[in-house]
């Protein structure tokens, strides 16, 4: 079963008592029938496994630099 999986930044705005807030949420799949959430589709190859693993990390850096901006931007500094 080929899971739709991403990830996505979810950003608070700084109040006058907190500072800006980052998280990264996972979006795109639900648990099966066991409790489980897949990150990946089930994998027959270790070619296919790194394949995931190096779309997942993609993912992660635009978030990264994404965040990044995002901080830099609201406080001035990373």
């Amino acid at each position: 079963m080929r899971r739709a999986c991403a990830f996505t930044l979810s950003v608070e705005p700084a109040t006058e008592v907190l500072p800006a807030r980052v998280s990264i949420i996972l979006t795109g799949a639900a648990p099966d029938a066991h409790g489980v959430l897949n990150l990946t589709p089930d994998c027959m190859t270790l070619d296919a496994l790194e394949s995931c693993i190096n779309g997942l990390q993609d993912q992660l850096d635009v978030l990264r630099a994404e965040a990044r901006r995002i901080f830099t931007s609201k406080t001035g500094h990373a």
